[in-house]
Parts: C-alpha cells; structure tokens; sequence
C-alpha cells in the first residue's frame, strides 16, 4: 500500500513536471512569430497548462505536506520535440495540427497512467479526471479543425 502511494505520488510528480514542461513551450511558442496562426492556441494552451501546474502542484502539498521544487523538471518532456520542431522547421498548419494532437494525446496519457492507480484520494482523481476531459477536448477540436480544414478522415497519429 506505501509502495503504491509512493507509486503514485511520483506519478503526480512527472505530470506536474511534464505541465511547467508544456507551459514553457507554449510560452516560447507564443513568443515566436512562425505560426501566426497558430497564436491562439498557443496562448490558450499556456495558460490553461499554467492553471494545471498550479492546481496539482496545490493537490501534490495538501497531499504530502511537501513543496513541489521550484526547478521541477523532467526528464523526459513530451512537448521538447513539438518546440523543437516548429522553431527549426517549416511546418505546413495541417503538420501542426498532426504534431500538436499526438503530443496532447501523449499527455493525456501521463493523466490515464496516473488514474489507473487505486488508491488515489477523491480529490486527486477528480481534479485528473477533470484535466483530462478539458485536455480531450482540445484534442477534439484539434481532430474537427483538421477534418474540417483538410476533408481527409481521420487523424493518423504516430
């Protein structure tokens, strides 16, 4: 039962790190002018993952009496490559698209791995659950602007 809670704890620990990992992307997405179209999520997806941080990293403390580090970090940030990709690469809007819902789908995820876990407080699963359906719904919209804009099918994700 430990093992499991520690389990989970540092489950929660990735996920808040794998946020502050999206929200600085985000935010040095938004600063570059490459994708003018793209601004507006961007800005919303910042924002939205800076609320996220900060919310779990309030559930991680009532939780564990402990601080999330000032430096959190991960080592494996899902969205390192999408910024590295759009700042270095010409990318069209619908490989944007592409690029940007499989790496929500990646996070969403962190989230589904995290509420797999059984004895996770109420609390903590509620807030998950919550993020996780507002995060399915930006991928939603993101599969509709695609078929919407590109009349293909289907999104095929990696």
């Amino acid at each position: 039962m430990e093992r499991e809670r520690t389990a989970w704890e540092n489950a929660l620990n990735e996920l808040i790190a794998q946020a502050h990992a999206c929200e600085r992307t985000y935010g040095t997405l938004i600063q570059s002018d490459r994708y003018p179209t793209w601004q507006a999520y961007f800005k919303k997806r910042h924002f939205e993952e800076k609320d996220f941080e900060k919310i779990l990293a309030d559930e991680y403390h009532a939780i564990t009496q402990n601080e999330i580090p000032n430096s959190i970090q991960t080592d494996t940030p899902i969205f390192e490559s999408v910024e590295k990709q759009l700042l270095e690469k010409n990318l069209s809007d619908r490989e944007v698209n592409v690029l940007l819902t499989a790496n929500e789908q990646d996070l969403v995820l962190h989230y589904q791995n995290l509420l797999a876990f059984n004895n996770l407080p109420k609390t903590t699963s509620a807030l998950l659950q919550s993020q996780a359906e507002d995060l399915n719904n930006t991928i939603q919209s993101l599969k509709m602007e695609y078929n919407t804009k590109y009349k293909t099918g289907t999104i095929k994700t990696q």
